[in-house]
């Protein structure tokens, strides 16, 4: 007879005790969706469907509409803030819907209507609007009038426009006395404010806070001329923006620290994430719960994740609970562990046209025979229901992949001020600290004490439950080896090996590869097809030379099941659309190209380990021919099976 393990018992509770009840009993299949009435770039749809992806109705509610502790602005702001120049809520329908937000009905467990990874969180006493995982995380793809949402794919969502913009409605508001009196009402008759004159203080202090956010995180490259590439629909750059909240938060409100956050990537998809050892794109953190980059793995991880989406936070002075932030543990534990049982979307025949059976068999000769399994694990490997399943994923040298490095260089270069953590005794910090420094140690410090309801980590038995829910429903009980493939080449002259060797982007795992357009780490290709063809000069495009796009648009949710990918629609006549320009930085379509003959692979002796020379070089294998568009057709049809 088994024995019954009670972290079994509590394990079961914590999953299972909050997810069906808090969402209501009547739900349907859309699970509260609202289908878009508004044509923006001519993709409304008139039904939403969902996928089976191992999630009830509830599961993905759940999901949606649970708090990590983002508190961005006060809750009553922002449900009766108007946009600049109109008398329309900046949280109306119409505005979330052009922001590629996708919009729900009021519900049990979201009165106001909020779209999806929107949420209200209190903290000390009061309620701020805060995004959840499923802001970033969640997709839907239209096609002939059907949207089809995807709970774990990328979001397409503009949420650098959405900052922006809601900024320009707060000094909107201050500026004109009847906006300001009509929200001061509301927020009156809410209770969220003394008096007038109070609220107006709360509103300008709110103001000055949201334009240093924006100087700070703007996307400007300074060796380019100060150029800005906004990050338009579908991309994010994460890592900046969490790197400048902690940077700005150890020095005074008033003092810059920060580095431009101008290295946008696209939303890593969900699904498999709990069992893969990586998943960041240049793998900076694994998930082992050990010692080496954080006592708990995931929950560090989703702890900084949280700060970076404005978490209250405060990293001036540690007393014996720790550094204090509305970061919930708790719920980014639950968040993590209900990943577990998310699985990958598989292609909706009964939605999308048909695969064609005998294509992509032909597809899966060609995937084999152009390696393409040494980097990336297919689904053919394992089974995507398998909850023991391991994926250890293979990360290659930015230099040797030749696509746009910006992320990966900066994540190893950005450093700022160490400001008060300078003066904490045994940490090692100078006075210049590098960002992944400061935030390994502002979400791994260990608190002896706790006393308050929310601390950035808790250690103690008030919240042991958290902490040994999070090590026994990890996967990875050991560490895995890190699968690199970097080339001997320091960054700068002090680099060590842990230095350089992440100077990589991972080749994540292709199950669900089909609903996570545009691709490349970065978004700079606009569908399969094309991430099967060269980069090429405009010149040679003009000629009728067959490559990747260099001037595309995104926004629109119409999807290609030929190609595989979003349709890239006519600016002239949808001006809101973005144009991804892939000649501007950090915007480069270039690299990967092993299909079109271009990149080269790395020779593998029959152990299928990497082959080096006698100076710790690479042997690399001379370029694969370039597909011919049957061949192109062909592993795009297997990729759909994947």
């Amino acid at each position: 007879m088994k024995k019954i393990h009670i972290i079994s018992i509590v394990t079961a509770l914590f999953s299972t005790s909050c997810t069906y009840t808090s969402q209501g009993l009547l739900v349907n299949d859309r699970r509260n969706a609202e289908a878009s009435n508004e044509v923006f770039f001519g993709d409304s749809v008139k039904e939403i469907s969902y996928l089976e992806q191992n999630w009830s109705r509830y599961d993905s509610l759940w999901f949606y509409n649970t708090t990590q502790g983002s508190d961005l602005i006060p809750y009553s702001i922002f449900l009766n803030l108007e946009q600049p120049g109109s008398t329309e809520l900046f949280r109306s329908e119409r505005n979330m819907q052009k922001l590629r937000f996708l919009t729900q009905k009021p519900s049990f467990d979201n009165p106001d209507g909020l779209p999806i990874g929107f949420v209200k969180d209190s903290y000390q006493g009061k309620d701020y609007m805060g995004f959840t995982c499923a802001a970033c995380h969640t997709n839907q793809i239209n096609y002939k009038g059907v949207g089809v949402r995807i709970d774990g794919a990328p979001a397409l969502s503009d949420i650098e426009s959405l900052l922006i913009n809601l900024t320009a409605s707060v000094e909107a508001t201050l500026a004109d006395s009847d906006k300001l009196a009509r929200l001061t009402e509301h927020v009156l008759a809410e209770g969220d404010t003394e008096s007038e004159q109070a609220f107006k203080r709360e509103l300008e202090e709110i103001l000055v806070e949201r334009q240093r956010y924006d100087r700070r995180n703007a996307p400007v490259h300074p060796n380019n001329g100060n150029i800005n590439v906004p990050y338009g629909y579908g991309r994010l750059d994460a890592f900046g923006r969490i790197y400048n909240r902690i940077f700005s938060h150890l020095v005074k409100p008033e003092v810059d620290n920060y580095n431009p956050a101008n290295a946008p990537v696209s939303y890593p998809f969900l699904w498999d994430s709990p069992y893969s050892d990586f998943v960041q794109w240049n793998g900076v953190g694994d998930n082992y719960p050990g010692k080496r980059l954080g006592f708990l793995g995931p929950l560090n991880r989703n702890v900084g994740e949280v700060l970076g989406v404005f978490a209250i936070f405060d990293l001036k002075e540690k007393g014996d609970i720790g550094y204090l932030s509305s970061a919930v543990q708790h719920n980014l534990t639950r968040l993590e562990y209900q990943l577990n049982s998310l699985q990958s979307p598989q292609w909706p025949d009964h939605i999308l046209p048909a695969i064609n059976t005998e294509l992509a068999a032909k597809g899966k000769q060609l995937f084999y025979q152009y390696q393409c399994d040494a980097c990336h694990t297919s689904s053919a490997k394992f089974d995507r229901a398998d909850p023991d399943r391991i994926m250890v994923v293979q990360h290659t040298s930015v230099n040797l992949l030749q696509t746009d490095p910006t992320m990966a260089m900066n994540a190893l270069t950005r450093t700022g001020d160490s400001g008060y953590f300078g003066d904490v005794k045994g940490a090692g910090f100078e006075a210049k600290t590098s960002a992944l420094q400061a935030l390994q140690y502002a979400t791994t410090e260990v608190v002896k004490e706790p006393d308050h309801d929310k601390n950035i980590i808790r250690r103690g038995l008030e919240h042991a439950a958290d902490f040994l829910f999070a090590k026994q429903t990890n996967p990875f009980k050991k560490p895995t080896q890190r699968q690199v493939n970097f080339e001997t080449i320091p960054v700068d002259a002090d680099a060590k090996t842990v230095a350089y060797s992440l100077n990589v982007y991972r080749g994540r795992a292709l199950n669900g590869i089909w609903a996570t357009a545009p691709y490349l780490h970065n978004g700079s290709v606009l569908n399969l097809y094309e991430l099967f063809l060269p980069r090429c000069s405009d010149a040679e495009i003009e000629a009728g030379k067959k490559c990747r796009s260099n001037k595309f648009t995104v926004g629109s949710r119409e999807f290609d099941p030929e190609k595989v990918g979003f349709v890239s629609k006519d600016k002239a006549q949808y001006p809101e659309l973005y144009e991804f320009d892939t000649s501007l930085p950090s915007n480069s379509n270039a690299g990967h190209e092993y299909a079109a003959g271009v990149t080269r692979m790395i020779k593998r002796n029959k152990q299928g380990i990497a082959v080096r020379d006698e100076e710790g070089g690479f042997q690399l294998e001379e370029p694969f021919p370039a597909m011919d568009s049957a061949q192109r057709k062909a592993l795009v049809e297997y990729l759909k099976t994947l």
